[in-house]
């Protein structure tokens, strides 16, 4: 089995992370590539993760924070098992504060927020539409792994409310944003 891992904003292939999962899952090949989120479209971005898929032969997709985002939008196109990990679901928001912050003024600034307000309504919405339509199932293969004290985004119970058809929820007290307790979490893979 192929597990891919898409790292969140300001991180990179090689984040802990990523290497946590491959201690943790020894017997499959993990693989994580690193994305230039500063420089690629979001369209880019999903062809990058398209590729990948079809390449390793990804039967599973795990995706943290920003990557978390990205991973909830694959679902688009991938049909395997899904673990998001303190995913942003107000991409706008998290945009203005965590990536802008005090540069919003600038025109390549605002640019990349209207790529994002465009890609988030034709894609990240259209997916949580289509999972709020899905009939009641066992056979959901979406996952979420939610730190009750993300300082960073703050209650998760708003993206619940987007993506309310799923497998499993594992709710983790004293994780924060970064989530690094991997060995703690059973994963199903």
């Amino acid at each position: 089995m192929t597990i891919m891992y898409i790292h969140g904003y300001g991180s990179n292939g090689n984040a802990t992370k990523g290497q946590l999962l491959r201690k943790k899952y020894p017997q499959h090949n993990v693989v994580s590539p690193t994305f230039d989120y500063d420089h690629s479209t979001p369209w880019q971005i999903q062809d990058l993760i398209r590729e990948t898929v079809e390449q390793e032969k990804v039967s599973a997709i795990v995706g943290s924070s920003f990557g978390g985002y990205h991973t909830l939008c694959a679902m688009s196109f991938f049909r395997g098992c899904v673990w998001a990990i303190n995913p942003v679901h107000d991409v706008e928001s998290a945009i203005r504060h965590i990536i802008l912050s005090g540069n919003q003024a600038s025109q390549q600034a605002q640019s990349f927020l209207n790529m994002y307000k465009d890609f988030n309504s034709k894609v990240f919405m259209q997916q949580s539409l289509y999972n709020q339509h899905l009939p009641q199932s066992d056979n959901i293969p979406l996952n979420f792994a939610l730190s009750t004290d993300d300082e960073l985004l703050g209650d998760h119970r708003p993206l619940l409310d987007l993506f309310p058809r799923h497998d499993r929820i594992v709710w983790m007290d004293n994780c924060g944003h970064r989530f690094m307790r991997f060995e703690e979490l059973n994963l199903s893979l």
